[in-house]
This record gives structure tokens, C-alpha cells and sequence, in this order.
């Protein structure tokens, strides 16, 4: 094996052979002993032209901030911790669930 292979030789081969879509751009193949062969793919379609028409009806909106960076990460456990205390309290309070083995009849 003298000659070097290179992602512009290889890759349009691999591809063909694998079926995947015309405009791939990128693809990651696993092989892993004992497992099934996966195959992950990154292409564009080939009517990315009619996305602008698709994508006109809708305004991008920004995300807003996570509740973490408001408050601070400690103000945010507290909250989520006393949510979690009071449905675990209210839960008990409506019989509960029993854990661990049923006790044997007597």
C-alpha cells in the first residue's frame, strides 16, 4: 500500500458504496466488535433552495436565559430543591408508596 489515500478519493467512494444522500458533506462510520455498524450523516438536501420559502413565514426568536444565570446557581437549587421537598410531602400524604418487601401474613 504505497499510495496515499486521501478523504477526496476515498470519501466519494465510501459514499456511493454506502448509499448516502448525493450532498453529503460529512459522515462518521462505527464499527465496534459485537455491535451493529452505524452510520452517522451530515448533507444538505437537494432542495435547499426552497428553504427561504419555507423558512419566510417564521422570525427566528432569541432563547431566552436560563433561569440559572438570573438568579444564581444556588438561589436555583434551592427552588428546584424545596419543589422536589413539597411533591414528596404531598405524595405522602396521599398514602405514599410502600418500599422495600411486603410483610410476610401472620
Amino acid at each position: 500500500m504505497n499510495s496515499l489515500m486521501t478523504v477526496q478519493t476515498l470519501g466519494p467512494q465510501l459514499i456511493a458504496l454506502l448509499g448516502l444522500p448525493k450532498h453529503c458533506v460529512s459522515f462518521e462510520l462505527r464499527c465496534a466488535a459485537g455491535e451493529i455498524v452505524t452510520v452517522k450523516c451530515e448533507f444538505y438536501p437537494e432542495e435547499a433552495e426552497r428553504f427561504d420559502m419555507v423558512l419566510a413565514a417564521y422570525e427566528p426568536v432569541p432563547r431566552e436565559t436560563h433561569l440559572v444565570e438570573v438568579i444564581g446557581f444556588d438561589a436555583w437549587m434551592r427552588e428546584r430543591t424545596e419543589a422536589a421537598h413539597q411533591a414528596m410531602i404531598q405524595h405522602a400524604r396521599r398514602g405514599g408508596q410502600r418500599y422495600g418487601l411486603p410483610s410476610a401474613p401472620t
